[in-house]
């Protein structure tokens, strides 16, 4: 005799099992038996007779399907709510975890510490997804950077000097320096997987610094020097940038002491028909457009590191020429989500 083999109906797709249940009913109501309708549809009587019971009770919504609840979740909305909350608006240590960095163990101790929740670190990382965070690499910030004090440069300070200069029709020129070692660190390659592949670079530890002047327009001048920035030679750039650049300069730097010596505010002093000198905020280079010259110029050095014989005063040189011939590039300096006020105070 054969015998039917039966299904788990549990198994089965909600459309389909759905479409089961009404055609059971449906049958059922037309005078068929439940093991008729059991047998042709491969399942048990009782499932039948559990699926007419629910239609008994409560009509044909009872058939339609649902999607199963699942496994009640560990931390509630308003926890999800507040854990994303203190991810992105506080620092770990300031929580006293000993570090600066949200990793997963220290996600996981927190969820631990403030929910009485034990969490795999698997399952930190699906949750962090899901609420729209990512791994990135944090931006350093100085401890005594003054956020009150940047603000009022971006909102007040610069866009006064953006006023001033367009009454004399002056130039705006943001300042910084930088300097370029010769074991700089390397870019990525592709190779062969599991073969490293080798870049031959030379590994003394010498190195070339940078001065240079960006301008919105789209201007750069630079000039490269051994050893630190000094006054004097502060004063030497100055005086080349005055003669190569006509009418007034409204010029913004940072408080090097090269900046600040007194040899220099009496060059600037001497030139007030011409220069005007102003800091931007302690600790914020973030806010200076020139900042995001020394990225690219790197970049460049790990895309195309220095090669056996190759000086290193000859490639920054020619690096920075390649950038300030461009000004499609340097302008793209002034785009950076950081120094957006810059734009926004032009107008442009």
């Amino acid at each position: 005799m054969n015998v039917t083999a039966r299904r788990d109906a549990r198994s089965l797709e909600h459309g389909v099992l759905e479409e089961m249940r009404r055609l059971a009913v449906a049958r059922l109501l037309k005078g068929e038996t439940q093991g008729a309708v059991a047998q042709s549809l491969q399942v048990r009587e009782t499932t039948v007779w559990k699926w007419y019971r629910a239609f008994r009770t409560g009509g044909d919504a009872a058939l339609a399907s649902t999607k199963a609840s699942g496994r009640k979740p560990k931390l509630s909305e308003r926890q999800l709510k507040k854990l994303k909350a203190t991810i992105i608006g506080k620092n770990p240590l300031q929580l006293s975890f000993g570090t600066a960095l949200w990793s997963l163990p220290v996600v996981a101790a927190y969820v631990e510490r403030e929910f009485d929740v034990v969490l795999h670190e698997s399952t930190v990382s699906r949750l962090l997804r899901r609420m729209g965070l990512t791994p990135q690499k944090p931006q350093r910030r100085a401890f005594q950077r003054d956020e009150a004090a940047c603000r009022t440069w971006a909102a007040e300070e610069f866009p006064a000097i953006v006023r001033a200069a367009k009454r004399k029709q002056a130039n705006i020129l943001f300042g910084d320096e930088s300097g370029v070692r010769e074991d700089g660190a390397l870019g990525t390659t592709w190779g062969a997987k599991g073969a490293r592949p080798t870049v031959r670079v030379t590994f003394t530890r010498a190195g070339v610094n940078v001065i240079s002047f960006i301008s919105p327009r789209g201007r750069l001048w630079f000039r490269c020097f051994s050893g630190e920035l000094t006054a004097q030679l502060f004063i030497e750039f100055l005086t080349a940038l005055l003669h190569d650049v006509r009418g007034f300069i409204f010029l913004i730097i940072d408080k090097h002491p090269a900046h600040t010596a007194a040899a220099t505010r009496r060059f600037i002093a001497e030139r007030a028909n011409r220069l005007s000198v102003h800091f931007l905020p302690s600790y914020a280079p973030d806010m200076n457009p020139d900042e995001h010259v020394w990225g690219y110029l790197k970049n460049m050095f790990r895309r195309t590191p220095l090669e056996e014989r190759e000086t290193l005063v000859d490639a920054v040189d020619t690096s920075m020429r390649t950038i300030a011939e461009d000004k499609k590039i340097v302008r793209g300096f002034f785009g950076h989500p950081e120094v957006s006020y810059v734009m926004k105070a032009l107008r442009w």
